[in-house]
């Protein structure tokens, strides 16, 4: 797409010179009479044809950008290690933080789930557009009641409920 930006900008500008030349010289018609334009004889095998307009490969994305991995994304998840934080995607269990994830650029964006004994459970999106790392603050309920728009679950009067995930 730069490539084809580049051209773009080279022919415009090279037009607008053209025209713009003769107009802007304040003794254009006395330069013409004094010396005329060489013309160069053309060739036989050779046809003079505009500057070609962009091609649909050229509005293609480059995605070779000098690396050997230019097709992925890496999105690294950190944590406590002490936390013992299990990351989810959906309901496949991608490991204990920290950890690295590898994603085709430009795919989906990813709704983690961070699961931790004796903490509240953190909702978080990592996108695949660039590499990224995510830092993860992980609050048990005590902490978490100095966080805004937190509120402390109403206490169950069969104290059942329903039960937290276990490890």
């Amino acid at each position: 797409m730069r490539r084809a930006f580049v051209r773009l900008v080279v022919g415009l500008m090279g037009l607008v010179s053209g025209l713009a030349a003769p107009a802007c010289s304040r003794h254009s018609a006395a330069l013409d009479a004094v010396a005329p334009p060489a013309v160069a004889a053309p060739d036989a095998g050779a046809t003079a044809s505009p500057h070609p307009g962009p091609t649909f490969d050229d509005l293609e994305p480059d995605t070779s950008d000098g690396r050997p991995d230019a097709g992925t994304v890496r999105i690294r998840l950190v944590a406590d290690p002490r936390r013992q934080a299990h990351v989810f995607w959906g309901r496949k269990d991608l490991g204990v933080a920290p950890l690295e994830i590898v994603r085709p650029r430009g795919s989906a964006p990813l709704d983690l789930t961070v699961l931790a004994p004796e903490c509240l459970p953190l909702h978080t999106r990592a996108f695949t557009d660039r590499d990224d790392t995510l830092s993860l603050r992980l609050y048990s309920e005590r902490d978490a009641s100095g966080l805004p728009g937190y509120s402390a679950p109403p206490p169950s009067a069969s104290g059942g409920g329903k039960p937290r995930r276990q490890f």
